[in-house]
């Protein structure tokens, strides 16, 4: 027995993949290794990241703060400029301060310099076909290795371009249309590069499955495996609607969870690293808005009625909140610009020509979005107006402002700047006349 026995804790975290496997329900998408891990661990059919677009999400996921409560408000990479804004809430920090061992394979995109953060061990490698290997070098160099470790691997699967990772097409089993897109070719034949990229993300999950089983790593080891959020479609990726915000949840741990488990209460990914922390028996600390959803593993309690969700910041200016519970989703819109945006990578992709209309629906963001996810779960028909649903509409909406002030949100102080837009303020006062 090593003389510190916590688990181990190895996060497999994927780009743009949403619930797009077959463990919820997509028969046409071939995800051997995620139906085993699910039959050896638990699935969350439920589960929700706080915002639609990389950083702001992984943001949430590593700090267990909400992105607007982290510097995080929009993308970390290129010109866009958001960072960490404290380096100690990230969860390498936290577990490292614990004592643990830590690792990144792969992508950190949360924050704009991984080199902030206390990595004992950094690896480039990106593709998830290749963790594995990387994973097992460093545990054989260990300095102890009966100290815990806390890994990450950030894969590239299932980003777009669709097949740059090497993945093929796949649609040997046809392809699942979301209710949500139009049904034509070019939509197709985007999904069936999709699927062949989630192929080869799932097969960099079996090679991580079947190292743990070797090493005799799997009884102490919680392997966690989620997306940052939806889909790269239109009306997916980038906006509230579920699409946009469900994320694959599974974890597997045979010496502390039940296995072939499948958990039904709403999950959200700010609440991952204060479970995390639970099991491993690390206190959480008071500036962690998620809450542990240890009591939904062992079955011996509920969770969370409702989560909330927001944008900020994309590729433009388009802040939203959100909040849904089992029913029901009420969104806030602080703007009222044209349509639903799309990434620019969707646009470059065969199925947006065929989905402009989702782009467009609705023309302008409304002031207020009620849905009944019941009755209408593709999100089509706005119930803010409609005085039958005015009592829910206030009370998701008061709700929502009552977590803007407990989380401080700065949206509620007026338009929030960008970095971009201070540097440009410091480049060109900097040339004033003297």
């Amino acid at each position: 027995m090593p003389s510190d026995s916590r688990p181990n804790i190895l996060l497999y975290v994927s780009h743009d993949t949403g619930q797009h496997i077959r463990p919820y329900g997509l028969r046409t998408v071939r995800t051997p290794n995620a139906d085993r891990m699910v039959s050896e661990g638990v699935l969350f059919q439920k589960s929700f990241c706080t915002a639609p677009h990389c950083s702001p999400s992984r943001a949430s996921l590593f700090t267990g703060r909400y992105p607007h409560a982290t510097g995080v408000l929009g993308l970390t990479g290129g010109d866009f400029g958001w960072d960490l804004e404290n380096a100690d809430w990230h969860a390498a920090s936290r577990f490292h301060g614990a004592g643990y061992e830590t690792a990144l394979f792969g992508i950190a995109h949360e924050i704009k310099d991984a080199a902030r953060l206390p990595w004992d061990h950094r690896s480039p490698e990106r593709r998830g076909i290749e963790m594995a290997g990387e994973l097992g070098m460093w545990l054989d160099g260990r300095r102890n290795p009966d100290q815990p470790f806390f890994a990450v691997c950030g894969t590239v699967e299932t980003h777009r371009e669709f097949g740059g990772s090497g993945g093929e097409p796949d649609d040997s089993l046809g392809v699942t249309v979301p209710g949500y897109l139009h049904d034509g070719p070019g939509t197709r034949s985007d999904l069936a590069a999709l699927q062949g990229d989630v192929n080869l993300w799932d097969k960099g999950l079996g090679n991580l499955l079947d190292l743990l089983d070797a090493r005799g790593l799997s009884s102490n080891t919680i392997l966690l495996a989620t997306s940052d959020h939806g889909i790269a479609f239109p009306r997916a990726k980038c906006t509230l609607y579920d699409p946009g915000i469900e994320v694959l949840l599974m974890m597997r741990c045979p010496g502390m969870l039940s296995a072939s488990r499948e958990v039904g209460g709403l999950v959200s990914n700010v609440d991952i690293l204060p479970t995390l922390l639970d099991l491993a028996g690390i206190e959480a600390g008071a500036d962690i808005h998620g809450r542990s959803f240890r009591s939904l593993l062992d079955g011996s309690g509920s969770h969370r009625e409702r989560i909330f969700a927001e944008k900020t910041y994309h590729s433009y200016y388009d802040p939203m909140r959100a909040v849904r519970d089992r029913r029901f989703k009420y969104i806030r819109n602080f703007e009222a610009f044209v349509g639903v945006e799309v990434a620019t990578d969707i646009m470059r992709s065969s199925s947006y020509p065929e989905n402009i209309q989702a782009r467009l629906n609705p023309l302008r963001h409304p002031s207020e979005e009620l849905y009944d996810l019941e009755a209408d779960p593709l999100e089509q028909v706005n119930l803010a107006t409609d005085g039958e649903y005015e009592e829910t509409r206030r009370e998701l909406a008061a709700s929502l402002w009552e977590w803007m002030e407990e989380t401080d949100d700065p949206l509620r102080r007026g338009p929030v700047p960008s970095p971009v837009l201070w540097e440009t303020i410091r480049s060109l006062s900097s040339e004033k006349r003297v």
